[in-house]
């Protein structure tokens, strides 16, 4: 059965290249290259003939975990399950949404005025990755350090949680197999997981002795769910 899978935000294609999966895993918009994001619903939009044809295997890690979200909403009749990890449902609240606006709109002027490698230095100072081992954060680093400026704030602007739509009233009716994953030490994520968990109709979850980053610091449970 074919597999799709979704990077997070700085990540790129071959961010599950370790897994070691036969899966189409594209480089997302605003990433290595990849024209720029636009917005939320274009992005859905390029993806969603990547579920053709199908069923498929569809999973996705924190920016890409919430894409898979998006587009099993819009095509449930191609999907075989889902794999969620780090991910969520969006921002219900609209004030809360637009505060989230208006900090990744400064992390965009700052990616662009500062340039990739500030920010990298920035973003890892994020308590969500503390959890990485010295190398595992080298990898990533690496990851990161190769993308655009304008990319990446494109990626911020567009496909952040706050340009995100809340798909929580939906969910109830997305009926396809579905496994949540999240960090017990990335305790935002485990709470979001835990709360999806409740209106999915056939949902599983699992809470793992990790952080955010599950593809890196748990690949084999991850692999797992995938296959």
């Amino acid at each position: 059965m074919r597999m799709l899978l979704l990077h997070g935000f700085t990540g790129y294609a071959r961010s599950f290249a370790h897994l070691e999966l036969d899966a189409v895993t594209p480089d997302l918009p605003g990433h290595n290259g990849a024209p720029p994001a636009t917005s939320w619903e274009d992005a859905l939009d390029r993806l969603e003939p990547l579920l053709d044809p199908g069923p498929v295997i569809l999973g996705g890690y924190s920016m890409g975990a919430r894409l898979a979200l998006g587009l099993a909403l819009r095509r449930p009749e191609r999907i075989a399950r889902l794999v969620l990890a780090s991910g969520t449902a969006g921002i219900e609240d609209e004030a809360e949404r637009a505060r989230r606006r208006k900090g990744d709109e400064e992390l965009a002027r700052f990616v662009e005025q500062r340039g990739v490698p500030a920010f990298v230095e920035r973003w890892e100072r994020n308590p969500i990755l503390a959890s990485l081992q010295p190398l595992q954060m080298q990898q990533l680093r690496l990851e990161r350090l190769q993308h655009d400026p304008r990319g990446l704030a494109s990626a911020l602007r567009h496909l952040g949680p706050g340009a995100q739509p809340s798909y929580w009233n939906a969910l109830e009716r997305l009926d396809v197999p579905t496994v949540l994953l999240a960090g017990k030490r990335d305790h935002k994520f485990a709470a979001l997981a835990t709360r999806l968990h409740l209106p999915l109709p056939r949902a599983e979850l699992r809470l793992l002795e990790c952080g955010h980053v599950l593809h890196v610091e748990q690949p084999d449970v991850l692999k797992g769910a995938l296959r």
